[in-house]
C-alpha cells in the first residue's frame, strides 16, 4: 500500500474583496513557486471579509486556479483588532504540514529562472538553518515607511538576515513559529492596535518572533524570484496604501509588461 501523508507545503491565498485582480495575482504565484516544483503542496483561498456575492463567483474558478479548499471567514464576531487583515493571517495556522507559505491577494511573483525550485529552496533554507522560523522576500521594500535594514551577517550567500518583514509574503517553519508566536500573543484578539501614530500588526509581532531570542528573518535576495505589492503608498513615508482597484490593475499591468521576457521563456521551456 502507498504511503499517505499532508503534503509538506502549504500554500495559503489571503483574499478580501478584489477578484479582478486575484484571477491574475493568483495563477502568477503558483506559476512562480510550484511550477515544476519537487515538493509535494496544497493551495488553499482564505476568504477572510469576503462579500457573499463575491464568493458565489469563486467556485468555478477554483479547479481552473488549481485550489484545493476553499476558506470563508466573516468579520462579525470574534474580530482581531488592528488592522482589518490581522483576522485572516492569525486563522491560517495548523500543524498538518510543517511549511506554510501565505500570500496576500495583491502580490504577484516572477521566477526570473525557469529551473529555480522556490518550494525547494524554502525548505532547504529552513533545514540548513536552525535559528530561521520564517522567511520573506518583497522586492520594492524600498517603499515601505519602516526600513529594511541588515541585522547581522548574511545567512548564507544571497540570504539576508534583517530586521523586518512584511505580510505580503511569508514562508512559516510552523514547529518554530508556533510557539514562540503563542507566547506573544499571535492569536489573542487584542494585541494589536492600527493607528497613525502607533501600530502593531501581524507583520510586526512576526518580526518580532523573528528578530528575537537568537532567531533570524531569512530575506533571500539573491534568488531569481521577483515578488511585487501590486499598490503604492498615499504618500511617501506614510504607513498606508491606496487600496485603489484601478492603481492596482495599473501597477500589475506594467509589471506584466516588465517581466514579459521572463514568462516568454518559462513558456517555451513549459511547452
Amino acid at each position: 500500500m502507498p504511503h499517505h501523508k499532508d503534503p509538506d507545503f502549504r500554500i495559503t491565498f489571503l483574499f478580501h474583496t478584489n477578484l479582478d485582480l486575484l484571477s491574475r495575482t493568483l495563477p502568477r504565484c503558483l506559476e512562480a513557486l510550484t511550477a515544476g516544483t519537487r515538493e509535494s503542496f496544497e493551495v488553499v483561498l482564505h476568504c477572510d471579509g469576503t462579500p457573499p456575492e463575491t464568493v458565489a463567483q469563486l467556485a468555478p474558478m477554483l479547479t481552473q486556479w488549481g485550489v484545493d479548499e476553499l476558506r470563508v471567514r466573516q468579520r462579525d464576531r470574534h474580530v482581531a483588532s488592528g488592522d482589518g487583515s490581522n483576522n485572516g493571517h492569525r486563522r491560517l495556522f495548523d500543524l498538518r504540514s510543517p511549511y506554510l507559505i501565505v500570500i496576500e491577494d495583491d502580490i504577484v511573483m516572477y521566477r526570473t529562472d525557469p529551473s529555480f525550485d522556490a518550494l525547494s529552496a524554502c525548505r532547504r533554507l529552513f533545514e540548513q538553518h536552525p535559528q530561521v522560523p520564517v522567511l520573506s522576500r518583497v522586492s520594492d521594500y524600498h517603499q515601505w515607511s519602516w526600513e529594511l535594514e541588515d541585522k547581522g551577517d548574511e545567512i548564507e550567500p544571497g540570504v539576508r538576515s534583517v530586521n523586518r518583514l512584511s505580510t505580503h509574503f511569508i514562508a512559516y517553519d510552523l514547529r518554530r513559529f508556533l510557539p514562540v508566536a503563542n507566547r506573544f500573543g499571535a492569536f489573542d484578539l487584542d494585541v494589536f492596535i492600527d493607528r497613525s501614530d502607533f501600530s502593531y500588526n501581524w507583520e510586526d509581532l512576526v518580526s518580532h518572533v523573528g528578530t528575537t531570542g537568537d532567531r533570524r528573518i531569512a530575506f533571500p535576495e539573491g534568488w531569481p524570484l521577483e515578488v511585487f505589492h501590486c499598490d503604492r503608498k498615499v504618500e511617501p513615508g506614510s504607513m498606508y496604501h491606496t487600496q485603489d482597484p484601478r492603481l492596482k490593475a495599473r501597477v500589475l499591468a506594467e509589471l506584466e509588461q516588465r517581466f514579459r521576457p521572463a514568462l516568454d521563456k518559462l513558456a517555451e521551456v513549459a511547452a
